[in-house]
């Protein structure tokens, strides 16, 4: 047999009987056999036995006082772990068949009445020694099956998980707990070129790209202490032609059945044509970014002389008089509404690649929402009246907190030209509410509404819940809002039934909590005039 374990060779016998003398004889006589002889000398003894080990063959005295030998057979028997032991009763008393026949009820093998010949007793001894021997044996061998079967299934997973690890395209490489390589994939092998041999835990760390390897250790000698999976972005060279790519290079934990620790798994996927297509699109975004600042700028000198052009021309105009006057007069404001709405383009594309470059500027200051509402109402009154939108205010409780206030028109002045925009010539209700350490503001129309799968989207660039065609805007109004608020620390949602109308609700902390955006205190930033 292989294995660890040899087959039993003894066996143990326990002897029960209160009288030792009785033990005495039975020692006597089984001595010869050349077993390990036990006695017990109650019943209660002969069961702690019993929890302590097992035995081959149990002979039991019937009358013992306390527990007699009937009693103490009744709660072997019981135990599923003594249940199948042999019971040989030894008796001087009952004869009797009635006797007999309890005593192989209470699941005796044998009955035996002194006296008795010590020869019948020894071989029967030895027939149950010999049965139990050989069942020992063949629990011995099931065992040993068992464990060659297990070990050959661990060998032919292995060999499985193995062929699957080669098979696959990233490295993968598995490290003992005290960070020593014990096994790389073929890929693996092959990127680094060691072909079939064996990588070194050295040859590793050499291929990393040279900025990369303090890191990457310092990395891997963390999630080692931590005993707990990690990720890092590293660079390794190519054998082939000794190139440096980026992978993404993930380490797990490995843990044994009993949750030991016995290794770790790493792997590492190439992601080197995501980091290019990463470094183009941000190259991409950097000039967009750049160009709209440029344009915008460009753009705001010539309109700016436009409009300062066709004021001159109005009152021109006006003070010419005649018959064309009046003509020349509507025409003039028609051009100075279309440049105040190319204006407003301007303003939304400076404003966005401030935002995308992450130049927010905030001056921070105590300011009166309240009476931020009341200017923007002021100054869009004329375009509400001529849409056929009445607009109310209602103010409640102290309304000051540390915000920007040019930011703050900004943001009323846009989602009020929305309502009065989309509103249907409908009536606006303005709300402004103070509650603890914050303020509310609610701007409701009675208008198109928005259905609930728009609106997430509207929030952000360039989306629209509207069609360009009837509603003018690039979608960039009510982002630009959002980003605003966020920067104050506040947020903004919007509730709104297609055809009934929409509330935008924004709540701002009075006081603007840290790490929101970074402040430049130089310079107010330009309100914008446009709408969504």
């Amino acid at each position: 047999m292989s294995g660890s374990e040899s087959p039993p060779s003894g066996a143990g016998i326990l002897l029960v009987d209160d009288h030792a003398a009785n033990l005495v004889a039975l020692e006597a006589i089984l001595a010869p056999l050349g077993h390990e002889l036990v006695t017990a000398a109650s019943g209660e003894e002969a069961l702690r036995h019993l929890l302590r080990r097992d035995f081959a063959l149990i002979l039991l005295d019937v009358q013992m006082a306390g527990l007699d030998g009937f009693q103490t057979a009744n709660l072997i028997k019981q135990r599923p772990r003594s249940r199948h032991v042999p019971i040989i009763f030894i008796t001087a008393v009952g004869r009797d068949a009635a006797h007999v026949f309890r005593g192989y009820s209470e699941g005796a093998v044998d009955y035996l009445v002194k006296p008795f010949d010590p020869d019948i007793l020894r071989s029967k001894a030895q027939v149950f020694v010999d049965l139990y021997l050989k069942g020992e044996q063949i629990k011995l061998q099931e065992r040993q099956l068992r464990e060659h079967e297990r070990a050959a299934l661990e060998r032919a997973n292995e060999e499985r998980y193995r062929k699957l690890l080669d098979d696959l395209p990233q490295s993968i490489w598995a490290v003992a707990p005290d960070g020593q390589i014990t096994f790389w994939n073929r890929a693996g092998l092959k990127y680094h070129g060691h072909g079939g041999a064996p990588a070194s835990n050295e040859s590793l760390w050499n291929g990393l790209h040279p900025d990369d390897r303090p890191g990457a250790r310092d990395s891997f000698r963390e999630g080692i202490e931590r005993r707990a999976p990690f990720e890092r972005q590293v660079r390794l060279r190519r054998a082939a032609d000794g190139c440096y790519r980026w992978h993404l290079a993930r380490v797990v934990p490995e843990w044994s059945s009993e949750g030991a620790l016995v290794g770790w798994i790493a792997s590492a996927t190439d992601i080197d044509d995501q980091k290019l297509a990463e470094q183009t699109l941000r190259e991409a975004i950097s000039l967009r970014e750049d160009f709209l600042s440029v344009a915008s700028h460009e753009l705001r000198t010539p309109l700016t002389s436009l409009r300062l052009e066709l004021e001159n021309l109005l009152r021109f105009a006006r003070r010419s008089g005649g018959e064309t006057g009046p003509d020349v007069v509507g025409r003039v404001q028609r051009i100075d509404t279309q440049a105040a709405r190319l204006n407003h383009l301007i303003d939304e594309l400076l404003d966005v690649s401030r935002l995308a470059a992450g130049r927010l500027e905030l001056q921070i200051e105590e300011v009166d929402l309240a009476k931020v509402v009341s200017e923007v109402r002021g100054r869009l009154a004329d375009e509400a009246q001529r849409r056929g939108c009445a607009i109310t205010v209602r103010a409640s409780g102290k309304t000051i907190g540390s915000w920007d206030a040019s930011r703050l028109d900004q943001v009323v002045t846009n989602l009020l030209s929305n309502a009065i925009k989309y509103g249907a010539g409908k009536p606006i209700e303005i709300t402004v509410e103070a509650a603890d350490d914050r303020v509310r503001l609610a701007v409701h129309d009675h208008g198109l509404g928005i259905p609930p799968e728009d609106q997430d989207r509207i929030f952000r660039r360039f989306e629209r819940a509207a069609s360009s065609r009837n509603y003018a805007g690039i979608g960039l109004g009510l982002w630009i809002v959002k980003q605003i608020i966020d920067a104050l620390g506040g947020n903004i949602k919007v509730e709104s039934r297609p055809e009934v109308g929409s509330t935008f609700i924004v709540e701002l902390p009075r006081e603007r909590s840290p790490g929101t955006a970074a402040v430049k205190p130089s310079g107010r930033s330009e309100a914008l005039r446009g709408a969504n």
